[in-house]
């Protein structure tokens, strides 16, 4: 059974259905780096955080995304 915070009004239909979403399981969702950063921009922050990829160019890197 869920609780309801004491602010929420659940007499609209909105209240209502975020009465019902905050009561429904939640999951975490996760990506990876590798697909999700255009290589170039891998490359900046790999720089800037003094960060070694295994990578040693963008050329490279660009061809292992190859699936």
């Amino acid at each position: 059974m869920s609780k309801t915070p004491a602010n929420y009004c659940t007499d609209t239909p909105a209240a209502s259905m975020r009465h019902r979403i905050a009561g429904m399981p939640k999951a975490e969702l996760h990506m990876h780096l590798e697909g999700s950063l255009e290589a170039d921009l891998m490359f900046r922050l790999s720089r800037r955080n003094k960060v070694a990829l295994r990578w040693s160019s963008e050329e490279e890197l660009r061809s292992a995304y190859k699936f």
